[in-house]
């Protein structure tokens, strides 16, 4: 970083205060203390390091490796907060047993602990007089540590590792908030400093600084004391957050995930008035509910609130691209088949390459994501499959609802192959291509092909037999929507000879990769529908080859997992609850799931098969009050679910001000009212105001502010009060204001009531109104909301 675009006071500054012993001295014995870290735990043998002498936690020993990191080296390095114990990936916990990252639970306890200190040694063993930035990215710490991708500490614990080791180079700030705050007020644009990840390009960043001042200026400072001086409350730039209180991180403490996961009920609904961040909260909850560990993880990162919001919308986005997360709304129009299952008329490809329409029962949102949450993964392989330059290849095995073909499924299962149901029991072993495939047919069926020159018996065997190479991937369907398995092809073709059966002779041996029970939607691999031909070769247009490398990369616990799913429901109280739900209303209660107390299943009446919802499907509805109160709601839907109230937080708005007043106070009055007119339930969020917050001249927010009662305010008045624009004046507290300064304008409109009737009609109420729009840019309409102010007449008539 360029040090003169710094502030050459800030420089002087800093200067100034490195010669302050006050602030750059260390206490006495730390060098000592730093010696006694040295000889406990050298640098080059991490990764022969006990369970005892690394964890903490029950039954470990005082001196363990991760209480010095934490708190032992403070004197030396400054705090250091992972946020809680996990943040370590292992430590003891109270009954003695050794707590894994989730990443971590299949292997060991030996082989966890080794995994986990060989991610150690390869970070502290970096050379920092080279490029380090490798440490940022968790495929370069995998390859170079030599171990399979599972789980690398974040990004603080690795800042923390190259700093405690290289004290002459690198500056001891493990927090990534605040380092991103230093670079900011020493100068940097925000659009410069790397993202939250690249927590050590940011800290090489921060070096540099460092080492260019000290050079520059011939300055005896270390890194600590450079440190020290960034802290201090004299150069004025330290973070307003230092650190989290220091009693919140006990050893074992396992704290809750933020307050908004403070709820495991499997069904939730979140309720409150427009504008209080329910669709915006169910991102958060749904993380923290379909991924708490990952949530937790992510408290040891210590970010700012932004790239906090960031990090968990991206992996919401890749938790929807697994389908563990499903989003949908509810409207008046959204029924059980959309839902659940349902018959649709669907286009299919026949093998003369024709399209037809067929009728079929296709599942809805809530099947489908319940299928995903009770599927079990067998494992053929423990390694990653590269599947680039393969060929891949859609074959069907027969459909899991026929019970005939589902054997011939199970048989290819237990032996490693695959059949063709085509080519009769006619063995086509000296059968090199297409035209030798047909002379075969016709000589063992006496018949001529001559007039078919399009038979797709001859197709499906020529591809099976001499197209599909050794080493190609196959994706066994099952019907037209989903898929059951996925296989290598190993060998060549081979003739099944056997008296069991007619048919599906036709073999090669594959290596089963994955096989799932029961079948997965096409959505979780395909971007298009399948075609009704038993095998053909998987175009890009249709399969999503990102999706097949996701579904080929092993996870550590592969069998019979039950990963946390959940639905997202918006708006669920503008549905239909007894058309959407059906039967399944009462199959959502705990006791009723797979597995509960009182476990219960349905036969669907479409597909006639059993139905049950898995104990790990959570459902988080949203519920705007102001279209229905939980008074109107559905009480079979009610007595199922736990609802939790978001109501406005006017304080989140506390540092706006425009026109000089607080919007919250703006916020909070305008409230206040509308509980008295109407109730709670139509209080206005405050999301309507947040635009504000972006914003940074006083010019903006003004206008934007105008915008925002304009457009969203005083729209949402007029559907709450139905026009009633006396109501809708008190609200904005118009009675008070002089008429030029009121948004709603009633009486003295033109031409008057006497010029447009008869002067026989009598009694007519006046009822027109005008919004003023010179109110929307007149400071004194909005300074007036908040306080009660007498006119005379004559002003209110000026």
């Amino acid at each position: 970083m360029d040090t003169t675009k710094i502030d050459s006071h800030l420089v002087s500054k800093i200067i100034e205060l490195s010669q302050d012993d006050a602030i750059t001295s260390r206490p006495e014995g730390v060098e000592e203390l730093y010696e006694e870290f040295l000889s406990k735990f050298p640098k080059s043998k991490i990764t022969e390091l006990t369970q005892e002498q690394y964890c903490l936690g029950q039954g470990s020993i005082t001196d363990n490796y991760c209480r010095w990191i934490e708190r032992e080296l403070e004197p030396i390095f400054g705090r250091y907060m992972p946020g809680t114990a996990r943040g370590h990936l292992l430590y003891l916990q109270k009954d003695g047993t050794l707590y894994k990252h989730q990443s971590l639970s299949d292997l060991s306890d030996d082989d966890a602990l080794s995994y986990v200190l060989k991610i150690h040694q390869v970070i502290i063993d970096a050379d920092v007089n080279a490029d380090i930035t490798w440490i940022d990215q968790d495929n370069e710490v995998y390859d170079r540590a030599g171990v399979e991708p599972r789980c690398v500490m974040g990004a603080g614990r690795r800042a923390r590792l190259v700093s405690i080791y290289n004290p002459d180079i690198i500056l001891p700030i493990s927090s990534t908030v605040h380092i991103k705050h230093f670079l900011k007020a020493l100068g940097l644009p925000e659009s410069k400093i790397p993202p939250y990840k690249n927590v050590i390009q940011r800290l090489l960043m921060l070096t540099d600084v460092y080492q260019t001042i000290k050079k520059e200026h011939n300055l005896d400072l270390t890194p600590h004391q450079f440190m020290s001086v960034l802290y201090s409350n004299k150069l004025g730039i330290k973070p307003k957050k230092m650190t989290v209180d220091a009693g919140s991180n006990d050893e074992l403490n396992e704290p809750l995930i933020a307050n908004i996961s403070n709820y495991s009920s499997p069904n939730q609904i979140l309720y409150g008035p427009p504008g209080t961040g329910k669709t915006y909260s169910t991102t958060w909850r749904a993380v923290s509910l379909a991924d708490p560990e990952w949530y937790f993880d992510l408290e040891e990162q210590d970010l700012d609130p932004d790239d906090q919001r960031n990090v968990v919308k991206e992996r919401y986005d890749e938790l929807v691209s697994e389908q563990r997360i499903a989003f949908t709304t509810f409207h008046q129009s959204f029924a059980y088949e959309d839902f659940v299952e349902g018959i649709r008329p669907i286009v299919v490809e026949g093998v003369d390459g024709s399209s037809n329409i067929s009728y079929e029962v296709v599942d809805g949102i809530f099947k489908q994501l319940c299928t995903n949450a009770r599927t079990t993964e067998q494992t053929g392989s423990t390694q990653t499959v590269n599947i680039e330059g393969k060929s891949i290849w859609k074959l069907s095995l027969g459909n899991t609802n026929i019970s005939d073909e589902n054997e011939i499924f199970n048989e290819c299962i237990d032996n490693n192959y695959v059949l063709l149901g085509w080519g009769d029991d006619i063995d086509f072993s000296n059968c090199n291509n297409r035209r030798e495939v047909v002379l075969k047919i016709e000589q063992s069926h006496n018949i001529s092909l001559a007039d078919d020159p399009n038979n797709y018996k001859a197709t499906a065997v020529n591809t099976f037999k001499n197209v599909v190479s050794i080493g190609d991937l196959v994706i066994i369907s099952d019907g037209n929507h989903k898929f059951r398995a996925i296989a290598e092809i190993t060998g060549d073709y081979e003739f099944l000879d056997t008296k069991e059966r007619y048919g599906f002779q036709q073999l090669r041996k594959v290596k089963w990769l994955r096989i799932y029970s029961p079948s997965l939607p096409k959505e979780r691999l395909f971007d298009k529908s399948l075609s009704q031909m038993t095998i053909y070769q998987l175009r890009n247009t249709t399969i999503n080859r990102e999706k097949l490398k996701q579904l080929l990369t092993p996870e550590p616990t592969t069998n019979s997992r039950e990963l946390p799913h959940l639905i997202i429901i918006d708006e669920i109280n503008r549905g239909n609850i007894s058309r959407i739900f059906g039967e399944l209303i009462t199959l959502l209660e705990p006791d009723k799931r797979k597995g509960g107390t009182d476990a219960r299943e349905v036969i669907l009446p479409y597909s006639k098969l059993p139905f049950s919802v898995p104990s790990n499907l959570y459902v988080l509805g949203t519920m705007n009050t102001a279209d229905k109160s939980l008074a109107q709601l559905d009480l079979a839907l009610r007595r199922r679910f736990d609802f939790i109230e978001l109501l406005p937080k006017p304080e989140l708005l506390d540092s706006i001000t425009v026109h000089g007043i607080a919007v919250s106070e703006i916020l909070t009055v305008i409230n206040q009212r509308i509980e008295v007119l109407l109730d709670r339930e139509h209080v206005i969020g405050h999301s309507y105001f947040w635009s504000l917050k972006d914003l940074d001249s006083d010019e903006e927010r003004e206008i934007e502010l105008g915008n925002i009662f304009k457009r969203r305010i005083i729209p949402l008045l007029q559907e709450y009060f139905f026009s009633d624009w006396e109501r809708i004046g008190w609200v904005l507290n118009d009675p008070s204001k002089h008429n030029s300064e009121r948004f709603i304008q009633t009486g003295n409109i033109s031409p008057v009531i006497s010029e447009l009737f008869d002067s026989s009609i009598k009694g007519l109420n006046d009822r027109r109104y005008h919004i003023n729009e010179t109110a929307f840019n007149n400071p004194e309409s909005y300074k007036k909301i908040l306080i009660q102010t007498e006119y005379k007449s004559s002003d209110s008539e000026a």
